[in-house]
């Protein structure tokens, strides 16, 4: 499907906004997504952490790309909310490993 070009766009937002709008707003949710799968994966290869404490630094790290996205209003607020639960999720899971 062609997209019209995006006019006149004089910010990084805009054009943000533009490409978000092109994609039905799945292209900071994806790219999000694949930090994640990124960061979780990388951190598990290395031999000092244990899966909670990467599953809550993986965590942790999105919620903060997440939560810049939504000031940005690039991703929805339940979007944002998933990585926040995750986070706490992970945070519970890491401190019973500690015990």
């Amino acid at each position: 499907m062609a997209y019209s070009a995006p006019g006149n766009v004089t910010s990084a937002t805009g054009m943000f906004t533009y490409l978000n709008g092109v994609v039905d707003n799945w292209l900071f949710p994806g790219l999000i997504l694949a930090t994640y799968v990124i960061i979780l994966i990388k951190m598990l290869t290395n031999p000092g952490n244990t899966v909670g404490k990467s599953f809550a630094s993986a965590s942790f790290i999105c919620m903060i790309i997440a939560v810049f996205a939504r000031i940005l209003n690039f991703v929805d607020t339940t979007f944002m909310t998933l990585f926040i639960v995750l986070t706490a999720i992970g945070a519970v899971w890491m401190h019973f490993e500690n015990n």
